[in-house]
């Protein structure tokens, strides 16, 4: 029997969080002592007209990038095992009811059940549909502990700007500064081996010097959690794809940083591993009966479901994309909606460009997009060339509207740098600690 696995994700523009749910699927198959030659590697652009032998695939991942026009594009030469699945950001392009309400992706995902759900909202939205479905949470659960001997350094990974002032100094006395997004190179993302190299060699890092990570990430909180390390996980906006990691470990929101623990316990996931491991590998190989597969997943169930929930969760695509809040506060500030004003989107994408323009226009009727910056994209968008950021010194009077996580960490040093006016510039997105912020407050 063939199996595959995903080998990238086709962009430049990498979340290393991403390439870990491939590598639990990799640990799945090792442990299937499944050899090399039996494994097709498959990017994101290969799915869909996929047309060689037919494969098994564990699928840990969000279906979001499997849909065209409305419905589910994959191959039918390939079988996916659906692990850790999560529906929550099919909203950015139509409302989930709607979605699965489509017969044929109500169809695919009966026949290819019951379907592993990273989270609550997903679980919640199949099982309506009568769509067979347990939640199992995200598979780099999996990782093996390595040893109870940990780091000396407080690792903030992606951690929240807003964070600051609550960390206890004590923790800031050996600190490093990390992020989870990374720019390549279009070869070196064709080159599977060296980025599964680069992430792991990454995790290796953390788990090596991390006497406690602190992150909004939650493919760095689980996966630390995992290999025994404390983690405090603090987002300031929590969406429903983190709502099954209450189960492992809190997950404190904006108005709750006052409470964290910032000496946490590493949680015993041991169990929740084995039972994991033995229920995939049992699906995988249909070497466990489907009344036992049903108990586990029933299990698997109750126990996410039984958690103590401290949050209330948000629509995921309004906190990673649409994040209308941020702008409306900067623009009562700085804008009139009877005059005109010249704005520019920098960190945007086909993905949202048309709900941010749609936003900012229907509200200031007379503003005017004039051009789109980015570090790292080339060709156009909706009609506009991507320019890179250094360009807006040639627009004197443009509004700069920051749209990513990964270019709101350039733009607050630039902007910084180039004395801009706070009335020029508004970023929307997350912004995260930097090695300044510390040193600016601590100092």
């Amino acid at each position: 029997m063939k199996y595959a696995n995903f080998k990238d994700t086709g962009r430049t523009s990498v979340n290393i969080g991403d390439y870990l749910q491939f590598m639990a699927a990799e640990r799945l198959l090792r442990l299937m002592n499944v050899p090399e030659s039996d494994i097709i590697r498959l990017g994101f652009r290969d799915i869909a007209e996929y047309d060689g032998e037919p494969v098994v695939f564990p699928f840990c991942y969000s279906i979001i990038d499997f849909v065209s026009h409305g419905k589910i594009a994959i191959s039918p030469k390939i079988k996916p095992v659906f692990f850790a699945v999560t529906l929550s950001t099919v909203d950015r392009f139509m409302e989930i009811d709607q979605f699965l309400a489509d017969a044929y992706n109500h169809s695919y995902l009966a026949e290819h059940g019951p379907v592993g759900c990273r989270d609550e909202v997903t679980y919640t939205m199949l099982t309506a549909h009568h769509i067979p479905a347990y939640i199992n949470g995200c598979m780099t659960a999996i990782l093996p502990k390595r040893g109870d001997r940990l780091g000396d350094k407080t690792l903030f990974v992606d951690a929240p700007y807003a964070l600051l002032p609550y960390i206890p100094a004590t923790l800031l006395e050996n600190c490093q500064f990390s992020t989870q997004q990374y720019y390549f190179e279009p070869s070196a993302v064709e080159d599977y081996r060296g980025m599964f190299a680069f992430v792991s060699e990454r995790y290796r890092y953390y788990q090596e010097n991390a006497r406690i990570a602190v992150t909004s990430r939650l493919h760095v909180a689980l996966p630390l959690t995992a290999l025994g390390i404390p983690v405090v996980l603090a987002k300031d906006n929590i969406d429903g794809r983190f709502s099954f990691i209450e189960r492992y470990l809190p997950i404190y929101g904006k108005d709750r940083y006052h409470e964290i623990n910032w000496f946490p316990d590493v949680p015993d996931i041991e169990p929740a591993k084995r039972l994991l491991v033995e229920h995939a590998l049992g699906r995988l190989q249909g070497s466990v009966s489907e009344p036992a597969l049903h108990r586990m997943e029933q299990e698997l169930t109750y126990w996410f479901q039984t958690r103590r929930i401290e949050n209330a969760y948000q629509p995921s695509h309004a906190v990673t994309h649409t994040n209308g809040k941020r702008f409306d506060e900067y623009a009562q500030k700085y804008w009139r909606q009877d005059k005109p004003v010249r704005y520019a989107f920098w960190g945007i994408s086909e993905n949202n460009l048309g709900y941010w323009k749609n936003y900012i226009e229907t509200r200031y009727p007379q503003a005017q997009l004039i051009a789109v910056f980015d570090s790292f994209r080339d060709g156009m968008v909706f009609g506009f060339p991507y320019q890179r950021p250094e360009m807006i010194a040639h627009y004197p009077d443009v509004h700069v509207v920051v749209c990513s996580v990964g270019a709101a960490q350039a733009a607050r040093r630039l902007f910084t740098a180039w004395q801009l006016s706070p009335s020029r510039c508004c970023i929307v997105s997350d912004c995260f600690m930097r090695k300044e912020d510390v040193e600016g407050r601590f100092s």
